[in-house]
């Protein structure tokens, strides 16, 4: 069966720069608060006229010119994204829209920060089958625009940043490829991370309220304790899971790049998973979690600034709210 490989990769970051001192002036916090607990020191807001399609344009643009590719060789997009342009349709179509992709097969993912191992497997599934040949896999996030300033909210905002990733993948026959990938969930931890509003659930005919905006209910909760204990033991599972199908060790990988959560929480789990720093690809300093987009654009980066080449294996692990985590081995 031929398996499917990573063609091309691609990022793109809004320019604006956000620092802890502009936040401190947002909302009751402080930059000596901030690096002690997330080890962020700024992050990239877009500006106001621009969505979570518009930051993918560029990205997907990159990723399919890396490539060697047109963009009329894509034939299958899957986007993941919690910050859509729109309540509905899915932002994927917008997005297929300003790529100038009518016609192609288009999915929209919602698997909150492991979308692009979900995406990618997703697509490695299609293209092993022999239905779609070029897979284009994006996540985008402008998660500024869901910043609460209030004390409820805070423990998030201070976190977020924007920016968009994405990646190329179609067939291949030799030992590069996507080796593995892991994908889990347990709904039970749904509610340690989620907005309650709008939706469904809320037992009453109205779709959003006033009363939703007044009470905090359209902006995102999290029970951090709870986060952070079951994103360690979810990423650290999830890398010796792979390792383990795999027949592999922490010394046969050439990187390491977890979703970049925040620093406190990658220290832990890069220390019980044994990796050497020097093998560990981290961002959050600069940018902030920035939910789906932060592997994608660890992955182009890491790729453009020497820090891992063709023929060597990546280890790519994430989780997220739901709760969901996943693992991907990638040998480039």
């Amino acid at each position: 069966m031929t398996r499917s490989r990573i063609l091309g990769t691609g990022h793109y970051l809004p320019p604006k720069i956000v620092t802890n001192a502009d936040l401190e002036k947002m909302m009751d916090t402080t930059d000596k608060f901030i690096v002690e607990r997330t080890g962020v020191r700024c992050r990239r807001h877009a500006e106001a006229n621009v969505s979570a399609s518009d930051l993918a344009v560029p990205a997907c643009q990159a990723a399919v010119a890396d490539a060697g590719l047109k963009m009329s060789d894509i034939d299958l997009l899957i986007m993941n994204t919690i910050t859509p342009d729109h309540a509905d349709p899915g932002c994927a179509f917008f997005l297929q829209a300003k790529l100038g992709l009518p016609g192609i097969a288009t999915y929209e993912i919602r698997q909150q920060c492991t979308g692009l191992i979900y995406g990618m497997a997703l697509a490695d599934a299609f293209i092993r089958m022999g239905q779609f040949r070029r897979a284009l896999v994006v996540c985008s996030e402008v998660l500024s625009k869901r910043i609460d300033c209030s004390n409820d909210g805070r423990n998030i905002a201070i976190l977020l940043g924007d920016g968009a990733g994405a990646v190329v993948m179609g067939p291949n026959d030799g030992e590069r490829g996507l080796l593995w990938t892991g994908l889990h969930a347990d709904g039970r931890g749904a509610k340690a991370l989620y907005t309650a509003a709008p939706g469904s659930a809320l037992g009453r005919t109205e779709h959003i309220t006033k009363d939703d905006i007044d009470a905090g209910r359209v902006h995102f909760r999290m029970d951090g304790k709870a986060v952070f204990e079951n994103g360690v033991s979810g990423m650290t599972g999830a890398a010796f899971e792979a390792l383990k199908a795999n027949s592999l060790t922490v010394a046969d990988v050439d990187l390491l790049i977890p979703h970049q959560a925040n620093l406190r929480m990658l220290e832990v789990v890069v220390q019980k998973i044994g990796a050497p720093m020097e093998k560990v690809f981290v961002n959050v300093e600069q940018y902030g979690n920035m939910a789906s987009a932060c592997l994608p654009v660890a992955l182009d980066q890491a790729r453009k600034q020497g820090r891992i080449g063709q023929g060597q294996l990546v280890l790519m692990v994430a989780f997220g709210s739901g709760f969901v985590w996943a693992s991907a081995l990638v040998r480039l």
